[in-house]
C-alpha cells in the first residue's frame, strides 16, 4: 500500500524550542473533529507529530497572521498611539 501525496499545508514545521504559554480549551462537535483531522494532516505534511498543546497557539499565530482585517485594526491602532 503506498502513502498518498503529502499536502502543502499553511502551517509548516514548528520550532520547539519556542516559548509556551499553558491555555485550556474545550472544544467539541464539528471543530474538535476538524482540529483532530488538521492534527493529522499536520504530521503526515511535515514528518512531525504534535501535541495539540503544541500545535493550537502556531494555528492560531497563522490564523491572525493571514488575517488582513485584524493587521489593518493593529496598524490603525498603532498610529493613534
Amino acid at each position: 500500500m503506498t502513502r498518498p501525496a503529502k499536502t502543502a499545508l499553511a502551517l509548516g514545521k514548528i520550532d520547539l524550542e519556542e516559548k509556551t504559554t499553558d491555555l485550556r480549551l474545550r472544544l467539541k462537535g464539528k471543530l474538535a473533529v476538524d482540529l483532530a483531522d488538521y492534527q493529522r494532516a499536520f504530521a503526515e505534511a511535515n514528518d512531525q507529530s504534535l501535541e495539540l498543546e503544541q500545535l493550537v497557539p502556531h494555528i492560531l499565530a497563522a490564523f491572525m497572521d493571514a488575517d488582513k482585517g485584524f493587521q489593518a485594526w493593529r496598524r490603525m491602532q498603532e498610529k493613534i498611539a
